[in-house]
């Protein structure tokens, strides 16, 4: 089994940064690299130990360049751009002229209105889904319920015994006195005509 060799290496070129430096870059110093170091073998725990210790070292080193150069950047992005108000649209405001600053509290009370208008709409719009909501649900109930009446229904239908066919009784031909009874009846039906 051959023995694994790793190594810990960095970049040699500066990193290039678009923030101008107050003092020189860095320059990795030959003399201070770290030689490549060798992983011990799989039971050698004090090598690997030592190995260890060595990588660490590197890190904490590199980790404070790090630091340095972040602390840099922060320093020069604080130099370049100052803190701004928080609110930018009321400093704009007061140092605008009276009639743009009157345009622009006309603006804000616009857009004030118009938050509460959706507020209310979406407010409305809710309101809307549960009145459908509960009409649906009422819709279900009334259909399961003239469902369970037709079967019903249904039901009565099929255990009432079927009547037999009554026969419709022919009409005896009118007779003299029906014809002079009901004729005075007829004469004013026809005049006056039939009401319903």
């Amino acid at each position: 089994m051959k023995p694994h060799q790793s190594t810990i290496s960095f970049p040699q070129r500066p990193v290039e940064l678009k923030v101008k430096r107050t003092r020189a870059p860095f320059k990795a110093d030959p003399a201070a690299e770290v030689p490549a170091i060798p992983v011990a073998q799989p039971g050698s725990v004090a090598g690997d130990l030592e190995a260890l210790r060595a990588c660490e070292e590197n890190l904490r080193a590199y980790e404070a360049r790090l630091r340095e150069w972040q602390d840099e950047l922060e320093q020069a992005q604080q130099r370049i751009s100052p803190r701004v108000s928080s609110q930018p649209r009321v400093r704009r405001v007061e140092a605008a002229a009276p009639d743009r600053q009157d345009a622009w509290q006309k603006l804000l009370r616009a857009r004030e209105l118009l938050e509460v208008e959706q507020k209310n709409l979406r407010d409305d719009r809710i309101t809307l889904q549960g009145h459908e909501q509960q009409l649906k649900e009422r819709e279900a109930r009334l259909a399961e319920r003239e469902a369970r009446v037709a079967a019903r229904e249904q039901a009565l239908a099929a255990t009432r015994p079927t009547a037999p066919a009554t026969p419709t009784r022919a009409k005896k031909p009118a007779t003299a006195i029906d014809t002079l009874t009901r004729a005075p009846f007829a004469l004013a039906k026809s005049v006056f005509g039939a009401k319903a």
